[in-house]
Order: C-alpha cells, then structure tokens, then sequence
C-alpha cells in the first residue's frame, strides 16, 4: 500500500490546542536539504509540505532569525520551499507557519519525489527515476537500516482525486482515477508510457 513518506525527524508537532503560529528549527530542513544536494540527484528531490487539515491550514509563513526575516513561499497544497542556505543555518533560524486553526495535531511531511512531471515517458527516464528514488530513501534511512530496507515497489503518479486519466502503456489504454502505480518489474517490457493528463506529483510506490 502506498503511503506519503513521514519522517519522525522532521514530524514536529505543535502540542499546544490554543498555538495558532508555529516555529520549526530551519536545521531540521537544512540537514536533509544538505543530503540530497550533496548526491547530485538529477531527477529526484525532497518536498515539504503540511498536510490539509481542519486546524493545520496555513494564513502565512517566514523564515527568520536575529539578522533576517523572509516570506516563506508554500502552494495551494502546503507544500514548503525551503532554501538551501548556509548563513540560515549559522544564524539558527527558525521556519515560522502561522495557522488559521489551532494547529493542533499539524505535522511536517516530508516525501520524495521526482522535480519534474511529464505527460509522456520513456524507459530510460523511468528506469533513472526509480534508482534515483532508490539511493536517495536509502541515503535518508541511515545505517545501518539502509542494509535492511526493501527496494522501492514501483512508482506513483498522482492526479486530481476525481480527475479520469487515461494512460497508454506499450499502445494499450486504461482509465484510472486519482493514481496509477507502475510496478518496477514492469519497467523492463516498456516502450513508452504517456498520460492524457500531466501527474500533479511523482513518487515512490512504497509496499
């Protein structure tokens, strides 16, 4: 079953029911940050976000410290760009997210994904997605997890959750709704695959 991909060391919760702005150590942010640019991934990133809830929706956000503060830049969907900067950290900022809600029970999710999404595929692009996905989950696992970690199953495409998409695979057309998980064994026999529709977000199917 594929789940987004939260990581216990970047779930900072507000535990406070009446909290309504949060603030988060920008090192926690810089630290993985830091991980993926050092591996050079060509296709492959990190994203942050908050999931949508009832008291977790965002007004406004910052990046501040003594000598600085910054608009934090965050999508529709509360996903966070977070920048990669040294002197941020040397000056322990702080990621600020000011809620509509309590922000009770509001967490960071971090997932991977692929920086670009496509209506149309070929193997070798799908081929360096799926080993790129692969070594970066297993950078962030650590050791000695890492040795004990399954290999990614496949990967997700994700569209609008009532959104009918067709996909052709090898000349062969499916409707699907909301997702479409492409097994990795299947990646062997592929030509090409395309989309009537561009996936909002490209991930690893993890079992």
């Amino acid at each position: 079953m594929y789940k987004k991909l939260l990581f216990s060391g970047l779930c900072l919760l507000a535990t406070s029911a009446a909290a309504e702005t949060v603030s988060l150590e920008y090192k926690g942010f810089y630290d993985r940050l830091k991980q993926v640019n050092k591996g050079g991934y060509q296709l492959v990133e990190v994203a942050f976000s908050v999931p949508i809830q009832k008291n977790c929706l965002i007004q406004s956000g910052s990046i501040s410290s003594e000598k600085t503060s910054t608009p934090l830049t965050y999508t529709y969907a509360q996903r966070l760009f977070i920048p990669l900067d040294d002197d941020l950290k040397d000056q322990r900022a702080l990621v600020n997210l000011n809620f509509a809600g309590s922000a009770d029970g509001c967490a960071i999710a971090m997932q991977v994904r692929a920086k670009q999404t496509l209506a149309e595929y070929d193997k070798a692009r799908l081929q360096q997605i799926v080993t790129e996905m692969d070594t970066l989950l297993g950078a962030m696992q650590g050791f000695p997890m890492r040795y004990f970690r399954d290999p990614i199953a496949g990967l997700n495409f994700e569209f609008q959750p009532e959104q009918e998409v067709y996909v052709h695979l090898n000349g062969r057309e499916q409707a699907v709704k909301g997702s479409y998980k492409l097994a990795v064994n299947e990646l062997e026999n592929i030509t090409t695959l395309s989309f009537s529709a561009q996936p909002l977000v490209l991930s690893p199917w993890v079992k």
